[in-house]
């Protein structure tokens, strides 16, 4: 007889997820740097070792999470540059907002400070912008400005308008004849 795993199986994924959950929050509250796995498993109500079996470390826990959100705003390759930026790009900033101000600065503080957890989100915008544009040089434009319009957000404590600025910059650079 096989064994049926798929009770443990949902209470592992049940548990990734409220370790998840609770980190983000924590982080968003306190800053990235001032709370501990210790702190987080407790307020999830799991062992260490449950983080543990998910998790190498906090900031893998932050990368993953990364990863897992932003491979899902990769547009069908058969739309238009132009649309397929915009979306990744306003949908990226809007998942940055919704995660919370505070979230955000902690994450441009780390990029500024060249912490691995910066330079991976950097790293894996710049990447999803190239693989869509097809120019290292044109991209590294286009995170810019990107970048630039979340810093602006962050600044000004959250009352700029990073999508508006994006999908300007972008309607430009597409209208003056640049690849569809």
């Amino acid at each position: 007889m096989k064994y049926d795993n798929t009770a443990r199986k949902a209470q592992s994924d049940a548990n990734k997820l409220k370790i998840t959950k609770c980190a983000l929050r924590l982080i968003n509250e306190k800053g990235f740097d001032n709370v501990s796995v210790a702190e987080i498993t407790e307020k999830a109500g799991v062992s260490k070792g449950a983080f543990y079996i998910h998790f190498k470390s906090k900031e893998d826990l932050i990368e993953q999470e990364i990863k897992f959100y932003y491979d899902d705003l990769k547009l069908d390759e058969s739309k238009p540059k132009s649309e397929r930026l915009l979306y990744f790009l306003t949908n990226s900033v809007e998942h940055i907002k919704k995660s919370g101000l505070k979230m955000a600065q902690e994450w441009f503080s780390y990029s500024v400070r060249g912490n691995f957890y910066g330079k991976s989100k950097l790293a894996y915008d710049l990447d999803a912008v190239k693989e869509i544009v097809g120019d290292k040089q044109k991209a590294e434009e286009i995170i810019s400005v990107y970048y630039g319009a979340l810093n602006l957000w962050c600044f000004t404590g959250g009352n700029a308008e990073p999508e508006k600025i994006i999908s300007e910059y972008l309607k430009n650079i597409f209208n003056k004849g640049e690849e569809r």
